[in-house]
């Protein structure tokens, strides 16, 4: 009998172990071949669309092959000579739409802000990849030169858009990078949420910002608040041990991931830095 039981316990054991390995096993394929919809939550705008008629802007549209359409949309300030301009590489959440509510926080202190969308995001058009992400940043870049010299040049980055600021900040020159809620790498943002999977293997997408940070001439800040439940305030830690004399890191106690510039130590750190 006790033999008996024991044999059930272990085809009980195996049978579980096996269920478990199955999981893990489908979980891993479906994150690798549909991380793209776990990874940027896009939404696409009609051809028709009108951005926010409250905001001078222009829409600019960069056919660059058959497939692939930069969209981007140039808002300026509403009056007075201009400082320079801030290239916004936004978040993984829907289009520019969803982030120009944060464009006045520039405007009003004379400058212009250049936003791109990604690949398959409001009116761009392509399939998304890391290195298309990288090339289209350059394009804005490249935008923005003709209208500024690179002194008056800002490369800020939101959530996913800060290794995409970072890694082009390591390549061009800027007045400054500013990084809101950045991450060290990407696979270490998911790995908070799916620890037993390796990320960095399965993951087609690294952006890893610790190694462009370095390389970066200009200055940095990065914003990040203590409550963040998506990209961990410790990655702004980390980054932090790579940073020159001259960085700095924006600690905003209780801010979390979309919060921030509703407290008055981003603001007030805001309008010291660009209100001069």
């Amino acid at each position: 009998m006790t033999s008996l039981l024991s044999i059930l316990r272990h085809a009980r054991t195996k049978k579980m172990i096996s269920l478990f390995l199955l999981v893990y096993l489908i979980g891993a394929i479906l994150l690798y071949f549909f991380q793209e919809s776990l990874l940027f939550r896009s939404r696409v705008l009609p051809p028709a669309y009108q951005f926010s008629t409250e905001l001078l802007h222009r829409e600019i549209t960069v056919p660059i092959n058959t497939k692939d359409t930069l969209h981007a949309v140039l808002y300026r300030p509403d009056s007075g000579a201009t400082k320079g301009l801030v290239l916004y590489f936004h978040g993984n959440r829907q289009n520019i739409g969803w982030y120009e509510k944060f464009v006045p926080y520039f405007t009003q202190y004379g400058y212009e802000v250049l936003m791109p969308d990604y690949p398959g995001y409001g009116k761009s058009k392509g399939a998304i990849s890391e290195e298309k992400l990288y090339d289209w940043a350059t394009l804005t870049y490249q935008m923005a030169r003709k209208r500024y010299a690179a002194d008056s040049l800002i490369i800020y980055g939101k959530s996913i858009g800060t290794g995409i600021a970072t890694e082009l900040a390591a390549r061009r020159d800027c007045k400054t990078l500013i990084l809101e809620t950045p991450y060290y790498s990407f696979p270490e943002v998911l790995h908070r949420f799916m620890p037993i999977y390796p990320m960095a293997l399965l993951l087609r997408y690294q952006l890893p910002t610790y190694r462009y940070l370095p390389r970066v001439a200009a200055p940095v800040t990065l914003l990040h608040g203590t409550q963040d439940g998506i990209v961990a305030f410790s990655q702004s830690q980390k980054l932090a041990k790579l940073f020159k004399p001259q960085d700095r890191l924006v600690v905003v106690e209780g801010g979390s991931h979309n919060d921030l510039y509703r407290f008055s130590k981003t603001t007030d750190w805001l309008s010291q830095t660009l209100g001069h």
